[in-house]
Order: structure tokens, then sequence, then C-alpha cells
């Protein structure tokens, strides 16, 4: 993604640096920051830095305004003079990932549009599991955050109708997955652009995400093409290596996009019957389907599968119906683990390097992984 540069110029210097410290330090990919001191000549740094928008407080903004044309924004405190009442503010002791947001919708709304500039190889897996409660998010967050650790750029996205997202990240940022399903229905040709103020971003990690949707029911309203105008808007950022969808136990038209769409679907089976008999359903559904419409054939050459809460890791779990080789590892069952939230990362050894297999599959795939 291209960066959009950025000039703060603050009658308080410290205020001034700061704020590009943390702009530079979380939306480096979007954003090219400079601040200059109030002693700074004005004329001078605009050639130099040559911004796309300029953000000031009151006090420089008529000498500004003498040799910048583009955007300008103030940088307000509050209370705005009447004389720049007209004029786009940001209010400047908000959050920064809003104050991102409300640059990055500036720029936009101007008439600009951010194309991404630079090609990422960006990997997707998807979650799945025709049967509840086998551990599927729990998987893909291990997942993520293992790759997020090597070093990768990781996105989880949750397509859950009841989510959990909120469970394992605390995001308080203003925009959630409910402004995402409205530009996506609208096929909002900038939601790109947009990306980098509706996204979070797990603290010191590289897992990126969506704040759950104000209502469960909104996650319904989304339709197959929704789906992968979503998916191809996440690859084409050219931002993430990898991403991790957490998809619901529901085998719909939806279902089958995101698995069209998908370099790879891990689905979770556990050794209980109804979950044993629900995959065999599912699987046989997904045959009849590619028989009857002579499409997506190929789909369930992209499953790989993984057993999970195995009583006995000696005992592999291996049903008539799934071919051996496409097991890629198996997950012991504990009391521990399955009874209250824990950190992926400081659980039990065994469960630690069955999920720390399943994530090298992408760690290794990734240039230099």
């Amino acid at each position: 993604m291209s960066l959009i540069k950025i000039m703060i110029m603050d009658d308080d210097d410290e205020y001034s640096f700061n704020l590009c410290n943390s702009l530079t330090h979380n939306f480096s990919e979007t954003l090219l920051v400079n601040y200059c001191s109030n002693s700074y000549n004005i004329e001078e740094w605009i050639k130099k830095i040559d911004p796309d928008i300029v953000l000031t407080c009151e006090k420089y903004y008529l000498q500004i305004k003498k040799y910048f044309a583009k955007p300008i924004f103030i940088l307000s405190s509050g209370v705005t003079e009447s004389s720049f009442s007209e004029i786009p503010s940001i209010y400047k002791y908000k959050e920064v990932d809003k104050i991102a947001g409300d640059i990055v919708n500036g720029f936009i709304n101007t008439g600009n549009i951010i194309k991404n500039t630079k090609e990422k190889n960006t990997k997707v897996i998807a979650v799945y599991s025709a049967s509840g409660s086998v551990g599927k998010t729990s998987i893909a967050m291990g997942i993520s955050s293992f790759c997020s650790l090597s070093g990768l750029k990781v996105f989880y996205l949750n397509l859950e109708q009841f989510q959990s997202t909120n469970f394992f990240f605390s995001c308080n940022a203003e925009y959630s997955l409910s402004e995402i399903i409205y530009y996506v229905q609208q096929r909002d040709r900038n939601l790109i652009s947009k990306l980098p103020a509706l996204w979070c971003q797990e603290p010191s990690a590289n897992i990126f995400y969506f704040k759950e949707a104000k209502h469960p029911f909104e996650i319904n309203e989304l339709l197959p093409g929704d789906i992968e105008f979503l998916m191809n808007s996440l690859k084409e950022c050219g931002k993430y290596d990898l991403i991790v969808i957490d998809m619901d136990s529901r085998f719909d038209s939806n279902s089958i996009e995101v698995f069209v769409n998908a370099d790879e679907v891990i689905y979770i089976i556990t050794d209980e019957e109804i979950c044993l008999h629900k995959t065999k359903v599912f699987m046989e559904s997904l045959s009849m389907l590619s028989n009857t419409t002579g499409q997506h054939s190929y789909l369930l050459h992209k499953f790989l599968y993984v057993a999970n809460k195995v009583s006995n890791q000696d005992l592999p779990l291996f049903p008539h119906f799934i071919s051996k080789e496409s097991f890629i590892s198996q997950i012991p069952f504990n009391e521990i683990v399955n009874s209250k939230k824990f950190s992926i990362m400081g659980g039990p050894e065994e469960i630690y390097n069955s999920i720390k297999k399943i994530a090298g599959r992408y760690i290794s795939s990734q240039p230099g992984g």
C-alpha cells in the first residue's frame, strides 16, 4: 500500500514529536510522518517534505495555507475559533488509531485513492468443522500467534455468527466488523484504503483483526460475493503474509466461497461419535455437490485434518473415510485447557508443540521461513 505523506506542525513541539512517533510506529505501512518544530521555516519544510496532508494548530494555519494547496487539518484541543469552524479538524487528544483513521478518511474524501504499490504472497487458510465445540477458534488463534511471533504479519478474520474475538483480544477501536460489512455490500472501491482505519492490531504482535460486529445478525447479511470481495481486499492491500479465517460450522454458499478462495482448509475433528458422524455427512455432501453441479470437485483436496482433544496420543484417530496422509497433527486432551481461558503460548508443552507443528507449515512456506 502506498504511503500518505504527513507533516505535523503544532505549537507544542513535544506533542508533535510524540504524535509523529506513535503514527510511525503503528501505521508505518500507510503513513509517512514528519513533524516540524515551530521554529522551522514553514515554506522550506513544505518544499522539502512535499506532504499530502498537513496537521497543524490554528496558530500556523494561515501561514501554511500560503504555501500549501492540499488538505490541511486543524489539530483541535476542543475549542475552535469561529474563523476556523469550517475547516476540517481532528481532536488532537483522541486515540492514535482514531487520528490515523481520520487522516485516511480525510485523504480519501478529498478525491484521493490509495493504491497498492507492492505485492505480497498472501496465503489464506480457513479453519473449519461441521461440528461445534471442537476447539476450532483456539486452534485458529494458536496458529495466528505462532506465525506472528515468527515475524509473519497475520490477519485473523472471524466469520462466526457468535464470535469470541473480543474474548481473546482487547480492542477499543471505534470501528468494527459492522462497518466492514457495510463497505463490502456497497462494493466500496476505497475499502483497501480504509482498512488501516478499520482494523485493530494486537499489542506487541503482528496479528490484525476486526472488532466484533455490533450485532450477531449482521454476519448473516453477507452473501458469497461479499465474502469474495472482502477476502480479495485483504489480500490486495499487500500487508499480510497469512490470513487465518475462523469459520462458522454452517455449510452453505458462504462456506463454499471461503473454501474456494482459501489455499488450505484445516478441518478440526474429535473422537466423539457425533463429530465423526457430522464430518462424514459433510464430506459426502460436498462430494455430492461437486458431482451434481460439476464444480468444486477439487475442494476436498484442500482439506487437511487436525484431531483435537485426543484422549490417548498413542492411539491415532484415522476414520476410514479420511486418508491417513491428510492428517497433519493430533492435539491431546487437557482438562486445564478445556476448563478456562489460557494463553496458547503458555499452555501445556504437548499442546504447544502440536499447534506449533501446524503453524510450521505456513512459517516454512514464507521466504526466509
